[in-house]
């Protein structure tokens, strides 16, 4: 695994946590169910036995890199072509939605975090 730098890892921060903003204002509107899925597994069946939603994965990442974990998959281009996908894919007119509670706390804790080296 390689870590990222500090830099990096706090402009992916802002990025990853308005992304996960935005999917929450588009699923307000259009609900939760309606969401895709980052991943998921099927049986024979096609029945779904797990998934990960698109706003689960993204919240997962963003704890990641809070956390200061080395993360894998973002150095992966494909990973960053999904991520710009979802950007385009949960658009919404923010004119239809409610200030996103939930999104100035945590702005508010990327900015007071110490960025430096370990």
């Amino acid at each position: 695994m390689i870590k990222l730098n500090i830099s990096k890892r706090k402009k992916l921060g802002h990025k990853v946590l308005r992304l996960r903003a935005r999917i929450e204002d588009w699923a307000s509107l259009n609900g939760w169910k309606n969401m895709d899925n980052w991943v998921e597994r099927k049986t024979a069946n096609d029945e779904v036995i797990y998934k990960k939603t698109d706003w689960e994965y993204v919240d997962d990442m963003f704890g990641l890199i809070i956390n200061n974990y080395e993360i894998n998959q973002l150095n992966h281009r494909d990973t960053y072509e999904r991520l710009n996908n979802m950007w385009k894919r949960y658009e919404v007119d923010v004119t239809l939605v409610k200030p996103n509670a939930n999104l100035e706390p945590d702005w508010e804790q990327l900015q007071s975090m110490n960025w430096k080296d370990d």
